[in-house]
Order: C-alpha cells, then sequence, then structure tokens
C-alpha cells in the first residue's frame, strides 16, 4: 500500500473567490515538504483545505491510497498546529503537555526527548498566558510533534525564533521527520526553508508554479547555482515561463 499523503488537484473558493487552484503534490514519510511564496499566496488556504477546515470546490486528498474524508479519518491522520496558535492563557503548561501526551499518543519516550529539545521543561509550572510569544511557540510546536500521527502540518511555525532559537528547532523538526513523520511546512523566509526542505512547494496566487529539491528547482529556473530565495525570486518574476510542477 502506498504510504504517502496525495494532494491531487485541489482547488479552494474562500467568498467567492478562487484562493487555491489545481495544486498537486505528494509527501512520504521522511520527508519535509515546505509551502513557500509571497503573501495571499495561499500557503494558508492550501494546508486548511488538506485539513478539511476549508471547503474543497475541486481535487481529493488520499493517504495510504484512501480519501481522507470526515473528523474521525482526519483525526487519525493529522496533527496540526495553525499560524495564530497560542495555548489557552489560563492554563498550566503542564496539563497542557499531558492532554496532548494523552490524546496524541505518540512513541515511548517522544514526549520527554521534546520537552527537553523544544525548551518547554523550564516552563512547567506557568501559566500559559504569562509565556513570551517565543516560548507559547515552544509549547505549541510540543503539542503538535507529540503524536503517533504520521502527517503533521505546521503553519508559519518558525517565525517567531531568532537564528539561534531555530539552532535547536529545526534539528527536532528533521528528526521527527528521519524517525518517519511527514512535515508539511508553511514558511515565509526562504533562508528557514532551504535549511530544513526536503522539497519546496512554491505558490504564486494561489497556483503551484514548481515543486521539487533545491537543484531541481535552479534547473527550473535555469540557474546553476544560487540561494532558495534567488530561485524564488526569478521562478515568481516569471522566468520559468513554460515550467509546471
Amino acid at each position: 500500500m502506498d504510504g504517502r499523503l496525495v494532494v491531487d488537484h485541489v482547488s479552494v473558493d474562500r467568498a467567492g473567490r478562487k484562493v487555491v487552484t489545481d495544486v498537486s503534490f505528494r509527501l512520504a514519510a521522511g520527508e519535509i515538504v515546505t509551502v513557500v511564496g509571497p503573501n495571499g499566496a495561499g500557503k494558508s488556504s492550501l494546508l486548511q483545505a488538506i485539513l478539511g477546515l476549508l471547503p474543497r470546490i475541486g481535487g481529493c486528498v488520499t493517504f495510504a491510497g484512501e480519501p481522507v474524508r470526515g473528523l474521525r479519518a482526519r483525526s487519525r491522520v493529522f496533527s496540526y498546529m495553525p499560524d495564530d496558535a497560542e495555548p489557552p492563557p489560563e492554563v498550566d503548561v503542564n496539563a497542557l503537555l499531558e492532554y496532548a501526551e494523552r490524546f496524541g499518543r505518540p512513541p515511548a519516550r517522544l514526549a520527554h526527548e521534546l520537552i527537553e529539545r523544544l525548551g518547554v521543561e523550564r516552563l512547567i509550572g506557568a501559566r500559559a498566558g504569562a509565556l513570551s510569544r517565543g516560548e507559547k511557540r515552544r509549547v505549541s510546536l510540543f503539542t503538535a510533534l507529540c503524536t503517533s500521527r504520521p502527517v503533521v502540518l505546521l503553519d508559519e511555525p518558525l517565525a517567531v525564533f531568532d537564528p539561534l532559537q531555530l539552532l535547536e528547532v529545526l534539528p527536532v523538526l528533521r528528526d521527527r521527520a528521519a524517525a518517519g513523520s511527514m512535515l508539511l511546512l508553511s514558511v515565509h523566509q526562504m533562508a528557514d526553508a532551504e535549511k530544513i526542505a526536503s522539497r519546496i512547494l512554491v505558490l504564486r496566487a494561489g497556483t503551484a508554479i514548481a515543486c521539487g529539491t533545491l537543484p531541481e528547482l535552479r534547473a527550473r529556473a535555469g540557474r546553476a547555482e544560487g540561494s532558495l530565495e534567488d530561485v524564488i525570486l526569478d521562478l515568481l518574476r516569471g522566468r520559468d515561463e513554460h515550467a509546471r510542477p
């Protein structure tokens, strides 16, 4: 059986305006796919459509060869952290960690490992409302990653972290993928996407204009070298007019 997540020609309409158009890609165990593009490109809408939080007007989403429909099926497949994720301010951090572990049913020792590596152990005993923005994001990442669900969707998970903090967080994401999880992330900063992505899905105005590894995207843009940011700018400016993802 094919254990991949397959997003097949997905389109999304919001308030009469098509915000995602005919997007297709695949995600396999051990991969991190980052979704990049300008503001308003449809990154969050695509993730929400995959999850079923936004109704699709076209296309389908399958996992292991089966359509993912209904809350029960989605809850078995997906773990999700939205862009604006914040823990309830009145709740104790320890209670949030215990809740995530109870309902995420993670593999043995994963919760302990994430508590240590994400630096949330020092937050136990504090109220979530007393945490800094970065500390809240660490707790939210814990709740999304502390799971046995095979596909983890994270909407802009890295935006609040400074470069030193990213040195702690990025290896955690890489190791979750190396352990067999499938990670789908929307990322705003190209340098962050370049550090972590197995493949990059490039959106422009809701349409996928390219999807591949950095070397593959360089080839699409007609470049022998260059950073991901340079390549994406070329693609977004239309220097790959005849290519398709």
